[in-house]
């Protein structure tokens, strides 16, 4: 078997969305925050990752979800699994909420045309 090493490295860099609060857990789930990746100003792939504590205790991995599809991934428990499917696409309204304001907020600080620099006139 051949196996290609990679010359190079890609730097993806991680927004954080915070969730506290803002979405209903489970019994024993609270969700924190998410981390979505972005590559050179922008979000890399369909896919976030969710960060979770468990009975109180932050969990090192999370879930992962498909943004897109707006579900969970790899939940490997069919039980915990048909508990949080449903709040899946509530974390991907939180996340286009955002967007949308990040969205905004960018073309406010937009330069308006009569603040262009102009050319001298020339004669």
């Amino acid at each position: 078997m051949n196996v290609i090493k990679a010359e190079y490295k890609i730097d993806i860099e991680h927004k954080i969305i915070n969730l506290k609060g803002r979405v209903p857990g489970t019994d024993a789930i609270e969700f924190l925050w998410v981390e979505e990746p972005y590559l050179n100003g922008r979000r890399f792939g369909p896919f976030v990752r969710v960060r979770y504590a468990l009975n109180g205790v932050e969990h090192p991995e999370g879930f992962p979800i498909d943004v897109d599809k707006g579900i969970f991934l790899l939940i490997y428990d069919d039980e915990l699994e048909k508990e949080l499917q449903p709040i899946a696409p509530k974390i991907v309204d939180i996340l286009r909420e955002e967007a949308a304001l990040e969205q905004a907020e960018r073309l406010s600080t937009r330069i308006e045309p009569s603040e262009f620099p102009r050319a001298a006139p020339t004669e």
